[in-house]
C-alpha cells in the first residue's frame, strides 16, 4: 500500500513539476505583438550597478500595428523603468529595442526583480531576473598559526 501511495505521490510532484515548468517558460501574448524570447535566466547585479535590456519584437498579426513599450524590472526589494518607446511595424516585420539601466543604489541585497514588458493596455512577464548581490567583498590577506 505504502508503494502504491509513493507511486501516485511521485506522479502527482512529475506532473506539478512539469506544469509549473511550462508555466515558468510560457511567454505569455496578446494582441498581435509577440517578443522573441528564447533565453532567460538570472544574472547577479550589485547596487549602482549598470545593465542593459534587448528585445526584439515582431508583429504577428496582419496589419500594422504600433505600440508604446516600456520595459520595468519589479521586486519587493527595488523597482526600475525603462523610458518609454514607439514601435510601429509592418506584418512580419521586426524590431529590436534596448533600453540601458543602472540597479538602484538602495536595491535590496538578496532580492531579486523579474523583467516586465508593458506594452499599450497589457505586460508580459519575461523570465529574466536580476539578483542583487553585495557590493562588500571579504578578502584575508594574511593569517598566522602560532
Amino acid at each position: 500500500m505504502q508503494k502504491k501511495a509513493l507511486a501516485v505521490a511521485a506522479i502527482i510532484a512529475l506532473a506539478l513539476g512539469a506544469l509549473s515548468t511550462s508555466y515558468l517558460f510560457r511567454l505569455t501574448q496578446a494582441d498581435s505583438l509577440g517578443m522573441e524570447a528564447r533565453c532567460g535566466g538570472t544574472i547577479d547585479k550589485r547596487p549602482s550597478e549598470p545593465f542593459q535590456v534587448e528585445i526584439t519584437f515582431r508583429n504577428k498579426g496582419t496589419t500594422e500595428g504600433s505600440w508604446q513599450v516600456v520595459v520595468a524590472y519589479e521586486s519587493d526589494g527595488w523597482n526600475w523603468a525603462g523610458q518609454q518607446k514607439e514601435l510601429t511595424l509592418e506584418p512580419c516585420e521586426k524590431e529590436t529595442l534596448t533600453w540601458e539601466g543602472t540597479v538602484p543604489e538602495e536595491a535590496t541585497v538578496g532580492s531579486t526583480a523579474r523583467l516586465i514588458v508593458y506594452y499599450n493596455d497589457d505586460f508580459v512577464a519575461l523570465n529574466w531576473w536580476i539578483h542583487i548581490v553585495s557590493g562588500a567583498e571579504l578578502a584575508i590577506v594574511g593569517s598566522k598559526v602560532s
